[in-house]
């Protein structure tokens, strides 16, 4: 069991992020003690790191929460598996894209260019 703050140091969000995304649904209802404390259990702080990957992946937190609604019945049409698959080609896209700008990064510096100045 954690606190919002341990919660918070385990999955990097802030507190007040984590009180939204309860506020929000996207969490399950949060156990409480009896003085009003939130206590978080194992799997309320790996799904607190999904909705992080998930928003990571620029998902909506409409988008996240749907997927997660999704994961707790494993009951998907096919309209959600097709935007699933055309969410992976743009997030594979997006993969490409910094790729292309690493190799720039790397070949100038192996290049030196950055590191030359004109006297």
């Amino acid at each position: 069991m954690y606190t919002i703050k341990q919660a918070s140091t385990l999955t990097k969000l802030s507190i007040d992020t984590i009180r939204y995304y309860e506020k929000a649904g996207l969490l399950p209802k949060i156990k409480r003690l009896p003085n009003k404390h939130r206590v978080f259990t194992q799997p309320d702080i790996e799904r607190l790191q999904m909705i992080t990957c998930m928003k990571k992946a620029n998902l909506s937190l409409e988008e996240v929460k749907l997927y997660l609604d999704i994961a707790k019945t494993s009951n998907m049409s096919p309209e959600m598996v097709a935007g699933m698959h055309q969410h992976k080609e743009k997030v594979k896209n997006q993969m490409a894209q910094l790729q292309t700008v690493l190799d720039f990064i790397d070949e100038k510096l192996a290049e030196g260019t950055w590191l030359k100045r004109k006297a």
